[in-house]
């Protein structure tokens, strides 16, 4: 088992690498053993109607985003917010612009599954063709018989790496300095959402969400 001071030193060091600032005194993330990951089942039942949404928020046709609805009974997984902007004929632009950051959310999930290998450093936007291809070719079943839940000692490294990668975007956008070119501000927030999430982060539910830095 890591400690959560080996976590850090590790996360400072990657981040050192990459010339993105540290705050040494951020505090240790939690261990292993004070932490329960969401089930493969509840991570399925998030991707499903994540990527619905972020189909509608990219301009899919509506036939299909009704298609997709009734082939994975989604009205049941999404949560109300979702429901209202799946409703909605013409949302907003702001909506359309926050749901379609959530294909980010969808790698992490995808990622904590294993259902891709990998999520490289956060500098650059997920493949959006492989999320739609991956999730929406396949039944509920069919994700759920291929997933397989990655070891929590690997998705508390990228949790304490992401949230210290956060600090440094916080840092540099309330001191009006150039965000690190490794770090994208949208996919850093992105991840650090998903990921606390998939911790059970303060118990909190998918719109609840906070990310502290």
């Amino acid at each position: 088992m890591k400690s959560s001071t080996i976590r850090k030193e590790h996360s400072e060091n990657i981040l050192r690498t990459l010339n993105v600032p540290i705050n040494v005194h951020l505090p240790l993330a939690e261990n292993e053993d004070e932490v329960s990951l969401r089930t493969k089942e509840e991570i399925i039942n998030r991707i499903i109607p994540l990527s619905i949404v972020s189909a509608k928020a990219l301009k899919a046709p509506k036939a299909e985003i009704k298609k997709f609805i009734n082939k994975y009974n989604a009205n049941e997984l999404f949560t109300e917010e979702e429901q209202k902007f799946i409703s909605t004929w013409q949302p907003k632009q702001n909506d359309l612009i926050a749901y379609s950051w959530k294909l980010e959310c969808i790698w992490v999930l995808l990622w904590s599954v294993n259902l891709i290998s990998e999520i490289d450093t956060p500098a650059d936007m997920c493949d959006v063709d492989l999320v739609f291809e991956t999730v929406l070719n396949h039944s509920r079943q069919e994700l759920l018989n291929m997933a397989t839940l990655k070891p929590i000692n690997v998705v508390l490294d990228n949790l304490d790496f992401i949230y210290r990668a956060h600090w440094a975007v916080r840092e540099a956008q309330l001191n009006h300095l150039e965000i690190p070119p490794a770090l994208n501000e949208g996919v850093v927030y992105e991840r650090h959402y998903a990921l606390n999430w998939l911790v059970n982060y303060m118990n909190q539910e998918w719109e609840e969400i906070s990310t502290d830095t």
